[in-house]
């Protein structure tokens, strides 16, 4: 058994690796150097050779024709947008507040917030395609409604009547750009939108025409009552002089 010696381990241990190189300059991509002659024979006998599909054909039957292309048949009638347009109108009839948005190039990350911020109004942000809405409000009174999906469109559904927040959150969602709305079935631009949302509740209202009625019939009673009232004072304060005139007799 042969014992390594501990001096020429640890030479070999810590010797310079060698690396060859195999060109003194940096290679040349654009104008490499000529093969060696066997190589390049080698090379042109393993060139691949392609026929040409067009050799000895005529002008005439050089030019392309356009592919024909089969037109889209869009009478036949898919079950399931038939089903997206029941939906559709299903919300219409049953929101009190429908707002159409045109929608500018929008992640989906922002689409997502979006959705949560109307979820916790009570808003839903729905999207549907032009065949469906067509199939969904045609003969129907919100038929009008289609002349704004032109391009792509956001709606916003809601139960309740919440202009004032639709306004507000709309603030915050550049993406999406307002274009109208329907009101308890009232088709509003943009700016009656905002006088909307600047009227007050209806209770407050009604609260307001209560006490306008309640000031005309009082103003009314005491127009009325006016002189009786006038009378009445005058012939007071007489009993009342009368009823001093005789204290002072007495004294």
């Amino acid at each position: 058994m042969s014992v390594l010696n501990p001096t020429v381990c640890l030479q070999w241990r810590w010797q310079t690796s060698l690396q060859f190189v195999r060109f003194r300059k940096r290679i040349n991509i654009q104008r490499p150097a000529a093969p060696h002659y066997e190589k390049a024979k080698v090379l042109k006998v393993c060139k691949p050779y392609y026929l040409n599909p067009r050799e000895g054909m005529s002008l005439a039957d050089l030019c392309e024709k356009p592919i024909e292309v089969q037109p889209r048949n869009e009478d036949v009638e898919n079950p399931y947008e038939r089903i997206l347009a029941r939906e559709v109108l299903n919300w219409f009839n049953h929101s009190r507040l429908v707002a159409f948005f045109h929608s500018n190039p929008i992640s989906a990350e922002d689409r997502f917030r979006t959705n949560i911020m109307l979820k916790k109004q009570n808003m839903y942000l729905k999207q549907y395609g032009k065949k469906v809405m067509r199939m969904a409000l045609e003969d129907t009174k919100y038929e009008p409604v289609l002349t704004l999906f032109v391009s792509r469109n956001f709606m916003v559904f809601s139960p309740e009547l919440q202009v004032g927040k639709l306004l507000k959150l709309n603030r915050r969602i550049p993406q999406l750009i307002l274009m109208a709305a329907i009101v308890d079935d009232r088709f509003m631009s943009v700016n009656e939108l905002v006088k909307y949302s600047n009227m007050p509740d209806l209770k407050t209202a009604q609260a307001g025409l209560v006490a306008v009625l309640n000031a005309a019939a009082v103003q009314l009673t005491q127009n009325l009552t006016h002189h009786q009232q006038t009378l009445l004072g005058h012939l007071q304060k007489h009993i009342e002089l009368q009823q001093k005139m005789s204290n002072e007799e007495e004294a």
